[in-house]
């Protein structure tokens, strides 16, 4: 039996005695009067609270418990005269992750610690499962997102910055209501045609009506639709969907806020929006200096203005307007800057302020005057017609939020469109669709029209100077540890992580000596073994950080490779199907799936992917050690990251197969890398 599995024992053995106590272990209700800070400021009073037990000490008659509620955690004195044999013995059956109430004055003990002085203990929850003593942020990042639950009530960092961000929402929607007279509005997440930006959308079908539908990639066009409605002032707090990629900065599913407000241009946006974030710092922090990385920035003053090209002339000494397109092409070039579909001076323009101009705008400071071949929801300027009257914000080197003066010219607004439909058929496959029910809606008249967009998240990691934006989303969207099937019936039914523990067992793992001999009967060349030997200990290293079987994992890696030297051309086929038949399924799934260019099968579980990910990238890390006097020995990340580069050196090893892994694993290739050089430098490598 395992430790985990003799803890839950217990834990149902004392839930056991509780019931035959006459104890209900999970009742309906109970009547809780005070919160817990307000306890820890009511010295002499008589108090009645409720809490998680987050510690629990016994000293003979005397049982001490800390008890913890989202305002705070105290300490509760549980003496046996004073609570009674029963309740004292109910005490007894507690442990930390189990909820009591109690009741009692509110005191200091010898050692000065505000206490509360139970005469009355009722017990409210009992836990099976035991709270982490520790919960290492940087180091088990995977389990910390799958168990997010977890991560939320031990770390209490995670805890307050999503009650921040909880917090920023809410008066987002004060500000906008009671200050700026907006009304908060809903429109649809499922549309027939996506729209109001530029972006991939996720598919689905809706069998009711038997036709494909898209989900949200932004509300603006329904909201406009409202404005066409009468309404002159709106907002929504809208859950978007973007079947794009995930990484430091973006989610495939995200919050954005976006409002729109009658006879408004870009400039009146602008101005409500340094309102607005102004606003959020003084009820978050009471004062308006932003911590963006190593900067100090003062949200509070009149925020700079610059046009784009004023930007380039600024930030890179280009004047753009006297450039010819095959200068513009050579920066491109020069820069490793690609355009997506065909090239035009306006969206080069962008993408050299994106790459180049971006990281130096401390700020806070407003970009305006963007192309309009790159801004095809917003109004031509009123002065220059190949511009457009849209602006983002920037603070610390990031963008904070997109706006507009809207187009509001249904003509306008469809020759727009059509641009937009050359560069789809020219292969922009985030061009704007044509939206003719849209274009209708306009053709009712619209008013002149100011708009802006703010991703939540991304406002969550500014003002808390958080730079992962899984921190700031309590559920952030990850890899599935099975692949989920969309049907399931009595021959095939999905994989649940409890049908999985019962595929490993059905077969016990055979002990490490068996696997050392098959080592040494099928790999003769020392160079594979040493390969083999090294992904073990990279398997092994990683089973334990993140809590998995490590001897499972440890002969995963040693064996995946078995075939390659003996049956190259029926690798890995031949390992599975005949070496390894008195191994568990996990571990030959794993075999299978580390080369699924040639079984088929790709990486889904833990095992998987991480065996995918160690792989290739030990190899790699192997090749470069030898050509270093030191060896692994003073080895970084980023040198490794330089040499990848170098397409000539190590060319048997595929960079496509590392980038995949490190896609696989949702780590930093930073951190995935350095955790290697580690692991392999430790023993000896």
């Amino acid at each position: 039996m395992s430790r985990i599995d003799e803890v839950l024992e217990l834990k149902k053995q004392k839930r056991a005695k509780l019931e035959e106590m006459g104890v209900a272990v999970h009742p309906y209700s109970y009547e809780k009067k005070h919160s817990i800070e307000f306890v820890l400021n009511h010295l002499d009073k008589t108090v009645k609270t409720a809490g998680r037990v987050t510690a629990y000490r016994t000293h003979g008659k005397v049982i001490f418990l800390d008890i913890k509620d989202p305002t705070g955690q105290i300490q509760v004195m549980a003496r046996k005269n004073a609570v009674g044999g029963k309740q004292f013995k109910i005490l007894k059956l507690t442990d930390p992750g189990d909820f009591i109430g109690v009741t009692g004055k509110v005191g200091k003990t010898k050692t000065g610690e505000t206490t509360i002085i139970a005469d009355e203990v009722t017990f409210l929850g009992k836990a099976l499962r035991p709270l982490p003593s520790s919960w290492n942020v940087a180091k088990n990042k995977e389990v910390r997102f799958r168990k997010r639950y977890v991560d939320m009530l031990v770390n209490d960092q995670v805890f307050q910055l999503l009650q921040a961000r909880w917090t920023i929402l809410k008066e987002i929607r004060r500000f906008l209501q009671d200050k700026e007279g907006f009304t908060e509005v809903e429109t649809p997440i499922l549309q027939p045609l996506y729209g109001g930006t530029n972006a991939k959308p996720f598919t689905t079908h809706m069998n009711a009506l038997d036709n494909d539908f898209y989900l949200r990639i932004a509300p603006e066009l329904y909201l406009k639709r409202l404005i066409v409605g009468g309404h002159e002032r709106i907002f929504e707090i809208a859950r978007n969907f973007r079947n794009e990629g995930i990484d430091q900065t973006h989610q495939p599913e995200f919050t954005m806020i976006e409002w729109y407000e009658a006879y408004a241009d870009y400039k009146r946006m602008m101005s409500v929006t340094e309102k607005l974030i102004k606003h959020l710092m003084i009820k978050l922090y009471g004062h308006t200096t932003l911590e963006i990385d190593r900067h100090k920035i003062d949200v509070g003053k009149k925020w700079q203005q610059l046009t784009m090209v004023e930007a380039v002339k600024k930030y890179l000494d280009l004047n753009f307007n006297q450039a010819d397109d095959q200068t513009l092409k050579q920066l491109l070039g020069e820069n490793q800057i690609e355009l997506t579909g065909q090239f035009t001076r306006g969206k080069a323009l962008f993408a050299l302020f994106d790459k180049l101009v971006t990281p130096k705008l401390i700020g806070p400071i407003w970009i305006i005057d963007y192309p309009r071949d790159v801004s095809p929801l917003a109004k031509k300027h009123r002065q220059t017609d190949w511009l457009a009257e849209r602006f983002e914000g920037y603070i610390g080197g990031k963008e904070i939020a997109d706006g507009w003066s809207e187009v509001v010219d249904p003509i306008d607004q469809r020759r727009l469109f059509e641009v937009e439909q050359k560069r789809m058929k020219a292969g922009d496959d985030e061009a704007h669709p044509m939206d003719e029910d849209f274009i209708e809606a306009m053709e009712y008249g619209m008013p002149p029209l100011g708009g802006i967009g703010i991703g939540i998240d991304r406002l969550v990691m500014f003002l808390t100077n958080t730079w992962s934006i899984k921190e700031v989303i309590a559920f952030p969207t990850l890899r599935p540890l099975v692949k989920n099937k969309a049907t399931t019936n009595s021959k095939t039914s999905k994989k649940t992580p409890e049908s999985k523990k019962a595929s490993i067992n059905n077969i016990s793992l055979p002990p490490r000596e068996k696997a050392k001999e098959l080592l040494n009967e099928y790999v003769k060349n020392p160079a594979l073994k040493h390969h083999m030997q090294m992904v073990a200990k990279a398997m092994q290293a990683y089973a334990q950080k993140l809590g998995e079987d490590e001897e499972l994992w440890y002969q995963a890696g040693l064996l995946h490779d078995l075939d390659w030297e003996a049956y190259p051309d029926e690798h890995p086929n031949k390992a599975v199907n005949e070496i390894l038949k008195d191994y568990p399924n996990e571990l030959k799934a794993a075999i299978l799936t580390h080369a699924p260019g040639r079984t088929g099968k790709e990486p889904e579980t833990l095992i998987e992917r991480y065996l995918f990910a160690c792989d290739e990238l030990s190899g790699f890390l192997h090749a470069y050690a030898l050509m270093r006097p030191n060896g692994f020995e003073g080895m970084k990340a980023s040198k490794v990251k330089k040499k990848l580069k170098d397409k000539a050196f190590a060319a048997n090893v595929s960079r496509d197969d590392i980038n995949k892994g490190f896609e696989l694993i949702e780590v930093e290739p930073t951190e995935h890398i350095q955790f290697l050089i580690e692991t392999f430098k430790k023993h000896g490598y």
